[in-house]
């Protein structure tokens, strides 16, 4: 049976994450829901799509229509049991699948392998996209520090990579913690010894290695889904 994602968010955080939505968006999952006795279309995305990616209607977009550049497919509405077997279009008679799979099984119903299956996918891209999310961020971060300084003085750079650097690792481990004060503390240390290593002659060097091994990283995750 589908997974409901809806209880992950608050209504709030739910509203705001469907207006977030393009208007061909909300159009689709209305579509959806359009026979669905217990949904309407924003229960319909709320109900069917991962939670991680409800809040970015470029992730949605990538999840539903495919990314080819991140190896993500188009995805159609699959049904569990089939309508040319007596299915329903209610969203917890099916989940998003591989539109290629989907259109080839024609009228048949999907087997638990293949529910399975899709199911991974979804594991497997949602992740992708997370990772190709926090990939940017941490490029873009150290870049905009090696822009900015590089245009002006050596000293200059000196100083601002590790500034730069501390304010990224500090955001990181405080975000992983879940008090204020684990938060403040934890983030701060990290922040210390980061702008501390940063200062050092070593900084500017691990910092090219880091950027571009991110870079390798995410290279390697889409050259291994196309080639599975």
């Amino acid at each position: 049976m589908q997974t409901y994602y809806r209880t992950q968010y608050t209504e709030t955080q739910q509203d705001a994450n469907w207006g977030d939505l393009s208007q061909k968006q909300r159009d689709y999952f209305n579509h959806l829901a359009a026979n669905d006795p217990q949904r309407n279309g924003q229960e319909f995305f709320e109900d069917t799509v991962p939670p991680e990616i409800q809040n970015n209607p470029e992730h949605v977009e990538s999840y539903l229509n495919g990314n080819e550049e991140q190896g993500i497919p188009d995805r159609d509405w699959s049904h569990d049991t089939s309508r040319a077997n007596g299915g329903s279009d209610s969203a917890d008679n099916g989940r998003f699948e591989d539109a290629s799979t989907n259109r080839a099984r024609g009228s048949a119903n999907s087997t638990s392998d293949e529910q399975a299956a899709a199911d991974a996918a979804t594991d497997e891209d949602v992740e992708t996209l997370l990772e190709s999310a926090e990939d940017v961020a941490d490029a873009s971060a150290w870049g905009m520090a090696a822009d900015i300084s590089g245009g002006i003085f050596e000293t200059t750079f000196d100083v601002l990579l590790p500034i730069a650097g501390s304010a990224v690792v500090g955001k990181k481990i405080a975000d992983k913690c879940k008090t204020t004060t684990d938060k403040v503390g934890y983030g701060a240390l990290g922040a210390g010894g980061t702008a501390l290593f940063l200062a050092s002659p070593l900084g500017a060097p691990v910092i090219t290695l880091y950027v571009g091994g991110k870079l390798l990283q995410r290279g390697y995750r889409i050259f291994k889904k196309h080639t599975k």
